[in-house]
């Protein structure tokens, strides 16, 4: 009963889970805005998440980066943003309705939109169900946290720090 009681606030019922599957989903979680590259599911913490916006005008930048798309104006902050499929080696795709920018706070000073394919929704995914990244990271690798197999999806957790490094 006390495990119940822990999770209220979750989207799913425990108790109609075998006791096993319980203790998979019980415990601290992370909170992860979930979005669509090329049909793979990724996740982000919501604690690095500003906001998502629908795609408006992008301001082309000469001499950028292979993958920076240009410049938004947020509410007076111009924010460069980043077409993620080619930051992982995805090729690129036509914008369309359901395109969005996710608003990344790197740090007080620092912040990036991230254009992905769609945003689904946000999920609080137990801190269990993620499997760490091995220590040799390499090519896009390098900016992934950690896989997570959570109802029945493969969630890929962002390393938002890591990919925007400098």
């Amino acid at each position: 009963m006390a495990l119940v009681a822990a999770n209220k606030n979750k989207d799913f019922d425990l108790t109609l889970m075998s006791e096993e599957d319980q203790e998979k989903y019980s415990g601290p979680s992370i909170r992860c805005v979930l979005f669509e590259l090329d049909s793979e599911i990724y996740g982000i913490n919501v604690k690095k998440i500003r906001e998502v916006l629908r795609v408006g005008s992008i301001r082309k930048v000469e001499g950028s980066g292979y993958n920076v798309l240009g410049v938004i104006n947020v509410r007076g902050v111009i924010v460069t943003v980043v077409d993620t499929r080619l930051s992982y080696g995805i090729s690129p795709k036509a914008i369309d309705d359901l395109s969005r920018i996710i608003i990344v706070e790197l740090d007080d000073d620092n912040i990036v939109g991230m254009l992905v394919d769609c945003v689904l929704e946000v999920k609080d995914i137990p801190e269990k169900q993620f499997e760490s990244m091995s220590a040799t990271k390499e090519g896009a690798s390098r900016y992934l946290q950690g896989i997570a197999h959570f109802n029945g999806n493969v969630i890929i957790l962002v390393d938002v720090d890591s990919m925007f490094k400098v």
